[in-house]
């Protein structure tokens, strides 16, 4: 309330104008829908806020200093566990085991093709072991025994081949 009463009534008119631009405010925001309403409201509730939380730190600064210092001491450590990890990265001993890991899965990456190649030539070498002929060349040795001086083997023959000399001089 003011002094006199004519302070009284400018101020009740202030209030009116306010209220009258407020209400003004919020139909034209509900004209907008209901999105533009939760905007109003979350802006609203973070002035709101942002009011409290400064008018708490006005009331008691040694709050936000000890806020400042473990905000500051929380960025410190983040920059020394950075630097040190960089650091402790970059020693020759870490430098070896991240090369030996990088080996380590080339390794097991060709182990994995040989095995596989290996296994195909393996079927390969049934395939064509089981029809086919091995020829070997014996010499005799000491006591009796004989020698293997040299094996190939031989690919299977083709019956064609084998049969047609043998028909065309039959005809």
């Amino acid at each position: 309330m003011g002094a006199t009463p004519a302070d009284t009534e400018r101020q009740i008119t202030h209030l009116r104008g306010d209220m009258t631009a407020a209400l003004e405010e919020l139909e034209r925001r509900l004209r907008g829908g209901l999105r533009t309403v939760a905007t109003t409201e979350a802006r609203i509730t973070s002035v709101r806020a942002t009011e409290e939380a400064v008018e708490r730190a006005r009331a008691n600064p040694t709050l936000l200093g000890v806020a400042g210092v473990v905000a500051a001491g929380a960025v410190a450590y983040g920059v020394f566990a950075l630097v040190n990890s960089r650091r402790q990265r970059n020693t020759p001993q870490n430098r070896l085991k991240r090369g030996v890991k990088q080996v380590r899965g080339e390794l097991s990456e060709t182990a994995e093709r040989v095995a596989e190649r290996l296994e195909q030539s393996r079927r390969q070498l049934e395939r064509g072991l089981l029809p086919s002929g091995v020829l070997l060349k014996l010499e005799p040795e000491d006591s009796g025994y004989v020698r293997v001086s040299d094996a190939r083997l031989e690919p299977p023959a083709n019956k064609k081949r084998g049969r047609s000399p043998v028909i065309k001089k039959f005809i």
